[in-house]
């Protein structure tokens, strides 16, 4: 097979030293544009046949607030929050009507949330415990150290505490929650950050087993990559996240054989899995991907309640969204699944799935329906791209059937022509019900200047 042009950029571009430091400047200074009041709920009936479903419908919330890079979750009691690049959180309790704005305070060290970034929301699925996290300045790490501020709460956001880990990481932290090594009743917190490396970056695992007071820094690395998705704990306590293999030749890969460097995993999506409660990692290829253009970090990989594994990727040859399944923890994989939800032609590299109830999958994506694909790599500001909800009940058949939603109001696209999608980070939750949540950013700005957050769900 050829390699595609991109692809060589993109490796040649990593063969280079790599400053993970991120150099952005939060929070953001407001929008050139002036920005319009809080919109309506916007609701539009599923199109495709479920058989036995009724038809369903996809919602969305505007939540007025403008910022980068959202994450989003859903407490057992149905309270939801909209994790903000480095001031908080945002939460509602009304089902997306209405959103408080809620800043965990400082740390007794002196530790604040104020100068992160890439701030990010995780709600453990049994203690409902709501976990908070930004990156990259925790003053306790000392200067230039990074570091990763983690706070939580055990009663929705009306009191906090917290504690500091992740020294020497900097960039795109990702917290899970899972099964702890001693027992079922009790959980395990994992921080996966970046740190810096000779080429690219390198995914150092801390764990807690105390529910994020304390924290240890596992011997081994998850894997080597900068752009790693959220992750995902299965309910049998394996732990997943996906990145896409997009390092080239790296000497130290070469002396340190933890992660050889395999020439036909390049460009391949990888999916990292541990089995030991994050002490040691194996990288899984999806045989016959190619996703170098997705870079940013999404939430590509889920697990049903009965262990089955899905994963997605944009494939750069055709940009089209794929699907995949496995049920032995990743270690082969079904033959590949177009998803592309009804009436879009292409997509942009934003597509995140979750999954519930055995065989039931949400995937949200942002496309096209342009003839001719207007994507430029992994430039933004080109064309008009929509938010898409897509829910299938069998997706983990041969041949799944999906419903999905375009969630934007007629001529009002999430993404339009010059617009950037800004880091628009779907992420995603499932309720105890079986209604799947996400956030987009809508009508962003050039990168740095936010998007404006809105929240949808796909019901019947």
């Amino acid at each position: 097979m050829a390699i595609h042009p991109v692809k060589l950029g993109i490796v040649a571009a990593a063969l280079v030293v790599i400053p993970i430091v991120a150099s952005r400047i939060y929070p953001f200074p407001a929008s050139e544009k002036v920005q319009p009041p809080k919109a309506s709920p916007h609701c539009t009936a599923t199109v495709g046949d479920l058989p036995g479903r009724p038809v369903a419908q996809g919602c969305m919330f505007d939540t007025a607030i403008l910022d980068q890079s959202p994450s989003i979750q859903v407490s057992r009691s149905g309270v939801l929050f909209i994790g903000r690049t480095a001031k908080g959180v945002l939460r509602s309790t009304d089902n997306g009507l209405n959103w408080q704005e809620i800043t965990p305070p400082s740390h007794a060290n002196g530790d604040s949330h104020a100068k992160g970034v890439h701030g990010t929301v995780h709600i453990d699925a049994v203690t409902d415990r709501v976990y908070y996290v930004t990156s990259n300045a925790a003053a306790s790490c000392g200067p230039m150290k990074g570091g990763a501020v983690v706070s939580w709460s055990d009663d929705l956001g009306k009191t906090w505490d917290g504690s500091t880990t992740g020294c020497g990481t900097y960039d795109w932290g990702r917290m899970i929650t899972g099964h702890h090594p001693k027992g079922l009743n009790q959980r395990a917190v994992y921080f996966f950050g970046v740190a810096p490396r000779l080429v690219g970056g390198i995914r150092p695992v801390f764990r807690s087993l105390d529910g994020g007071a304390t924290w240890t820094k596992m011997m081994n690395p998850a894997s080597v990559t900068t752009e790693a998705g959220a992750g995902v704990a299965a309910p049998d306590g394996t732990l997943y996240f996906d990145y896409p293999e997009f390092i080239g030749f790296d000497p130290y890969r070469v002396i340190d054989q933890t992660y050889p460097f395999k020439p036909a995993n390049l460009c391949r999506q990888i999916i990292a899995v541990s089995e030991d409660f994050g002490e040691t990692w194996r990288q899984e290829a999806i045989p016959n991907s190619l996703a170098c253009n997705i870079q940013t970090g999404h939430q590509k990989i889920a697990v049903d309640k009965a262990g089955t594994v899905y994963a997605l990727w944009t494939d750069d040859r055709d940009n089209q969204i794929y699907l995949v399944t496995s049920r032995n923890r990743a270690r082969s994989w079904s033959k590949p699944v177009r998803v592309m939800p009804k009436g879009a032609t292409f997509n942009n590299g934003h597509a995140n799935i979750i999954a519930g109830e055995p065989g039931h999958i949400v995937i949200a994506s942002l496309n096209t329906s342009a003839k001719e694909n207007p994507r430029r790599w992994i430039v933004s500001g080109y064309g008009c791209w929509n938010a898409y909800l897509a829910e299938s009940f069998d997706g983990d058949s041969t041949r799944p059937h999906f419903r999905s939603v375009n969630l934007d109001p007629p001529g009002d696209a999430t993404q339009g022509e010059g617009e950037s999608p800004s880091e628009a980070e779907a992420y995603m939750d499932m309720s105890a019900d079986g209604v799947a949540w996400t956030t987009f950013s809508r009508h962003g700005a050039r990168l740095g200047k936010g998007s404006r957050f809105a929240a949808a769900r796909i019901s019947e």
